[in-house]
C-alpha cells in the first residue's frame, strides 16, 4: 500500500509560522517514507471561511516550496471539487454507524453548564441517562467515552503510546445543533476521521495540541473496526510559542507571515528561519 500523508489547514485566518513549520515537517516525513502528500482544506466551519484565507493557504505552500500530489490545485478547484460540504453525506453516514453502535447520545447542555464529569461542557452520565431524542433540534450529538478509555496510538517507530481519551477530550460533540437557521452539521472530529479513511492516510503529523483529537479519532475507529486508521503512524510535534509563552493561534490573533516584516524583497528569510526550527525538531 502506498504511504499517504496530508496537510490540513483551516481557512479561519491567515496562516502563521506554526502552520508553516507543520507543513515542512509533513513534507519531510513524506520524503522520508515515500508518501504521497495531499492538501486537504478543513473548511467545514464555513461561517469563518474567507476567500483571502483560502488563497493564503496556496500562497503559503508555494512560497515554502511544498509540492503536493493530491487535493485541490488552487482555490477555484478547491471550491468546485474538494470543499468539505461536498462530503457531508459521508460524514453523516459515519455518524449513523456510531449511532447504531450505541456510541452517541443527544445533549442539550450549553457552554454555561458546569462540567460535572469529563470535559466539553456536558453533564456526562447524567446527561446521557436523560435519553434526549436525537431529533431534538436543540441537541448536539456527543460521543460517549467511558472513564478510563484509552487509545493505543502508534508513533513513527511503530511503538504504541497510550492516551487516556476521557481525560483528554471527555465527551466531544460530533454533530452540532442547528443555530440561527443553519441546519445541524457534523463537527471536526467526525469529518477528520471520515476524510482520513476515504483518502487512505497512513502517516499523520500534528501539533501536540491535537493529541486529544488523535486519541478521539482512534477510539471512534476502534469502535467501528476501521483497522486502517488504527494502523496510522502519528508524529505529534512541539508547538511554537509567542513571546508570552502561548501557542501561536489564528483565533488568538497570531501574526500572519506578512505581519512579520517578511516581504518579497527579503527572499529566503522566512524559509531559513523555519528550517532552523525544523532542525531542532526530533
Amino acid at each position: 500500500m502506498t504511504p499517504r500523508t496530508r496537510i490540513a489547514p483551516t481557512p479561519s485566518g491567515f496562516l502563521h509560522t506554526g502552520n508553516a513549520l507543520n507543513f515542512l515537517l509533513t513534507q519531510r516525513l513524506a520524503s522520508q517514507v515515500g508518501a504521497r502528500l495531499r492538501l486537504r482544506i478543513d473548511d467545514l466551519d464555513r461561517e469563518r471561511v474567507r476567500p483571502e484565507y483560502v488563497q493564503d493557504i496556496f500562497d503559503t505552500l508555494h512560497r515554502l516550496g511544498i509540492d503536493w500530489q493530491d487535493g485541490p490545485c488552487d482555490a477555484a478547484d478547491h471550491q468546485a471539487h474538494h470543499a468539505q460540504h461536498l462530503r457531508l453525506p459521508a460524514y453523516n453516514a459515519l455518524l449513523d454507524r456510531l449511532k447504531e453502535h450505541g456510541a452517541l447520545y443527544a445533549c442539550t447542555c450549553t457552554r454555561n453548564v458546569a462540567v460535572v464529569q469529563g470535559s466539553g461542557s456536558c453533564c456526562g452520565a447524567a446527561c446521557r441517562e436523560r435519553r434526549i431524542p436525537f431529533e431534538d433540534s436543540a441537541a448536539n450529538w456527543r460521543l460517549w467515552v467511558p472513564e478510563g478509555t484509552r487509545a493505543g496510538l502508534l508513533d513513527r517507530s511503530g511503538a504504541r503510546m497510550q492516551v487516556d481519551v476521557f481525560a483528554a477530550i471527555g465527551h466531544p460533540v460530533l454533530r452540532q445543533r442547528g443555530v440561527d437557521g443553519r441546519p445541524p452539521r457534523p463537527a471536526y472530529q467526525i469529518a477528520s476521521l471520515s476524510d482520513d479513511l476515504a483518502h487512505g492516510t497512513t502517516h499523520l503529523v500534528r501539533g501536540m495540541d491535537l493529541l486529544a483529537s488523535s486519541a478521539c479519532q482512534w477510539y471512534m475507529a476502534a469502535l467501528l473496526e476501521e483497522e486502517a486508521f488504527l494502523a496510522i503512524r502519528f508524529q505529534h510535534h512541539a508547538l511554537l510559542q509567542d513571546e508570552l509563552g502561548n501557542k501561536l493561534s489564528k483565533s488568538a490573533g497570531a501574526g500572519s507571515f506578512r505581519s512579520q516584516g517578511i516581504s518579497a524583497a527579503d527572499p529566503g528569510i522566512l524559509e531559513t528561519h523555519l528550517l532552523r526550527l525544523l532542525e531542532q525538531m526530533p
